[in-house]
């Protein structure tokens, strides 16, 4: 049906079930890099635990049963084109987006700060003006050229979402502009494209109040126990093809979130290891880690 760097998605007999297989690769920066790597069976057993842990918490997600050592069967779901992140503290892109912030590193955001990215990118013709959306899969074909991209494409853009419209604006550019001081925004950024939402409003405060927050609130707890903090997570929902409800979809495993034991980010066992360029041999020993933690959830 499906397949990508780091899965391929199977139809099976049951029209309504799939088969997701993990494949030892790992990726980061847009899959500008990739490394092979033997962490499928670590990234299967830890997603299925995670989904079987919400599952008993009666969380609705498309996880079924596991299958084998690198696969699991799920509910087929057609996909929501949305990212879905939650956070605990500022981090990453978000102080691209609010370099304001860089001096309060140590902020927790209580309630839980929830934003929504495109799955989609937007490719910026300078020439014409105008900006068109295209699949990452194929951003990436036109535009990226040894890990490098060779026109000005942004992946994963925000959504700002108004009653009747989304805007999309660059998911790693300040949302205002500043003042030479670098610290006090004087006027907000223009929209990269306005464009018509893929769900409506009352479906998306659903998937923020009902999925998003208390999936976050459940592995938080589930992390505790072991004195490591999660700082933040994405996930992905899907419509499951025989109900039509909405779950928890895609996966969860060491690449959906940031883990910080005793929340200090040098101790990171997340995937932002192997985006910071850590040896390989030091990244599978992180995913081995995680994998006996979410054995104990």
């Amino acid at each position: 049906m499906i397949e990508g760097k780091t899965k391929r998605i199977e139809i099976l007999d049951d029209p309504t079930l799939v088969r997701i297989t993990t494949k030892d690769s790992i990726t980061a920066n847009d899959a500008a890099i990739q490394a092979d790597l033997p962490v499928a069976e670590d990234k299967t057993t830890q997603n299925c635990n995670v989904m079987f842990h919400l599952k008993q918490a009666g969380i609705p997600v498309a996880f079924e049963i596991r299958n084998n050592e690198t696969s699991f069967i799920a509910k087929k779901c057609k996909m929501i084109p949305i990212e879905c992140v939650i956070r605990r503290r500022p981090f990453g892109s978000y102080f691209k987006r609010h370099p304001e912030m860089e001096h309060g590193k140590q902020k927790i955001f209580r309630p839980l700060l929830t934003e929504f990215f495109h799955k989609n990118a937007i490719v910026s013709h300078c020439k014409t003006c105008i900006n068109k959306m295209v699949s990452e899969d194929k951003a990436r074909e036109l535009y990226l050229r040894n890990g490098k991209w060779t026109g000005e494409v942004y992946t994963d853009p925000l959504i700002d979402p108004q009653e009747n419209s989304w805007l999309l604006y660059p998911p790693k550019q300040p949302r205002h502009r500043y003042r030479p001081d670098g610290m006090t925004p004087f006027s907000p950024t223009l929209p990269l494209m306005n464009i018509r939402p893929e769900v409506d409003p009352v479906t998306l405060e659903y998937i923020r109040k009902s999925l998003m927050i208390p999936c976050f609130e459940i592995l938080e707890k589930a992390w505790k126990k072991f004195n490591v903090e999660l700082i933040d997570m994405k996930i992905e929902i899907g419509i499951e093809e025989k109900n039509k409800e909405l779950v928890i979809a895609d996966v969860i495993d060491n690449d959906s979130w940031r883990i910080w034991p005793n929340g200090d980010p040098k101790q990171q066992l997340d995937k932002q290891s192997f985006r910071d360029g850590e040896a390989l041999t030091e990244v599978q020993k992180k995913y081995r880690t995680v994998t006996r933690y979410t054995e104990r959830f």
